[in-house]
């Protein structure tokens, strides 16, 4: 294998470098192209949710597709327009549907007659959907949507490689065995330092505190990667999906930033309130 790099690590490089430019000129172009991404990547975490909690209804399948699909075009026509307030009450309700606690979702034995797995799943992939239409918004170029993907990014690569080569004490082992709290740390630590680069080369807020948000963005995605296990341990699957060669499927990637986008919405919406009170 080149490098001597595993075969799944050799695969997991190559899958993101071919991918890693088209979706950082997606989110740069904005608008209706970034909405296209967000509809693909929507459309595929809601099927590949609905394979993996076993909801077989093809016909709510699609109305909860197309679902998501609509209210993420009418958001990204109000982000466009800065309407704060109703990103926050769509985030709002988004979390209180998603905090669903895993082991209370349908077994996928019992799904066949039972809708609630879908509706849970729509209310997951909707959170980041609104979530980064919103945050597209702040700035011209997309500059916080990009430090947000790599400050994620940062935190799997981190955790990876400091959780194969310190390990030590596990973080979660009922959830994820093999998730260390070394891992964590690399992992706020890589996202801190690239946080940090970013507020350099781009001018976003101070170094020291993007850092700091970096390394809480860390523990958020991290959260949701332990959210995601905890999914698929109640549901008795390893992935979920294999359509990214070395990373299985689409959900297996962005679980981190599910939850590490809405966290940032919301704070940076409060923000915004602060500021109009005073």
């Amino acid at each position: 294998m080149p490098l001597g790099l595993s075969d799944n690590l050799f695969k997991r490089i190559v899958s993101a470098l071919a991918l890693l430019p088209v979706v950082l000129g997606l989110v740069y172009l904005g608008g209706w192209w970034f909405f296209a991404l967000l509809a693909v990547g929507g459309w595929l975490m809601l099927k590949e949710w609905c394979a993996l909690t076993g909801v077989r209804s093809t016909g709510l399948v699609q109305t909860q597709i197309g679902f998501v699909i609509a209210l993420t075009a009418i958001a990204t026509y109000l982000a466009a327009e800065h309407f704060a307030t109703f990103a926050l009450y769509l985030l709002a309700t988004s979390f209180a549907l998603v905090f669903v606690p895993p082991g209370k979702l349908a077994k996928r034995a019992d799904i066949g007659s039972s809708s609630s797995n879908a509706y849970v799943g729509t209310a997951y992939v909707l959170l980041a959907l609104l979530s980064l239409t919103w945050l597209r918004s702040v700035d011209d170029n997309g500059i916080t949507v990009i430090w947000l993907f790599f400050a994620v990014w940062a935190m799997d690569v981190g955790g990876y490689f400091a959780g194969k080569g310190i390990g030590g004490p596990k973080l979660a082992p009922k959830l994820s065995p093999k998730k260390t709290w070394a891992g964590l740390i690399g992992g706020m630590v890589l996202a801190a330092v690239v946080s940090a680069a970013i507020s350099m080369l781009f001018g976003l807020g101070t170094p020291f505190w993007l850092a700091l948000a970096g390394a809480g963005v860390a523990v958020v995605a991290q959260m949701g990667d332990l959210y995601e296990s905890a999914v698929k341990r109640a549901l008795n699957a390893k992935d979920s999906g294999n359509l990214i060669p070395g990373h299985g499927g689409i959900l297996d990637r962005v679980d981190g930033l599910v939850f590490a986008a809405p966290a940032v919405a919301l704070v940076l919406i409060s923000l915004q309130f602060s500021k109009t009170a005073n």
